[in-house]
């Protein structure tokens, strides 16, 4: 995470997802256009990857839906998490807020309505 500091990444997806509320879209075309801004970010790696997922899921979870692509990516993350993949990157206490954040969707998910 050599460009992105940790809340700075959440703080970025987080507006990018509200701007597009804000000019008509909704949840699922906010999370498409996150997608589409963030490309180059999620490839960068894991780390990136994990946040930024986790992070669009939670964003339109509170709008009550979420996109078939996101769930099967959080799905992923979700499974595979260990948090010890992500101490090192992020510190101990980055690393515990993104597995609490984590831990709040695997509750969550299973209520969304997922959609495409």
């Amino acid at each position: 995470m050599e460009e992105w500091d940790y809340n700075e990444l959440i703080e970025y997806v987080s507006e990018v997802f509200d701007n597009s509320i804000d000019d008509g879209l909704n949840a699922l075309q906010a999370g498409g256009r996150c997608l589409y801004e963030f490309a180059n970010v999620i490839e960068e790696g894991d780390t990136e990857k994990t946040i930024f997922y986790i992070s669009v899921a939670h964003l339109q979870m509170n709008s009550g839906v979420l996109s078939a692509r996101i769930y099967e990516e959080v799905n992923n993350i979700v499974k595979s998490f260990d948090i010890d993949n992500f101490v090192d990157v992020l510190g101990t206490n980055d690393a515990k807020d993104l597995s609490l954040r984590i831990e709040s969707l695997k509750t969550k998910i299973q209520s969304a309505e997922i959609i495409g």
